[in-house]
């Protein structure tokens, strides 16, 4: 019966894990492509509550322009997730600066949502 439970945790963390991605990645190509709006809807309802849209339109129009995003890792329990990706990004005239970025990603009813970071 133990195995039965790890294999259907493994099973659930995998299907988390590939979904998550999926809902980092279709932000993200909103992001990239200035698409603020869209980009605002994958806040979780508790984030959104906390951080108007045009909150939101500030903190992302601040001199970023996205070259590329690459998901690194995608660490999930039950119901969250820890994503880990690279991206590089110019700012103003410097072009090409490279980070790292950690997105907490939760899920409520049904739906994975990205909690609002600093």
């Amino acid at each position: 019966m133990l195995g039965a439970c790890a294999a259907i945790e493994r099973a659930t963390v995998e299907e988390s894990t590939k979904e998550v991605s999926e809902r980092v990645q279709q932000r993200w190509d909103h992001v990239k492509q200035g698409q603020v709006d869209k980009a605002y809807q994958f806040l979780s309802p508790a984030s959104r509550s906390t951080m108007s849209l045009e909150v939101f339109r500030k903190r992302n129009a601040a001199g970023r322009w996205w070259r590329t995003m690459k998901i690194e890792k995608v660490d999930c329990r039950t119901d969250a997730c820890q994503v880990t990706m690279a991206v590089e990004y110019d700012l103003y005239e410097i072009k090409g600066l490279k980070k790292s970025i950690e997105e907490t990603w939760i899920k409520d009813a049904g739906t994975w949502w990205l909690v609002a970071g600093k």
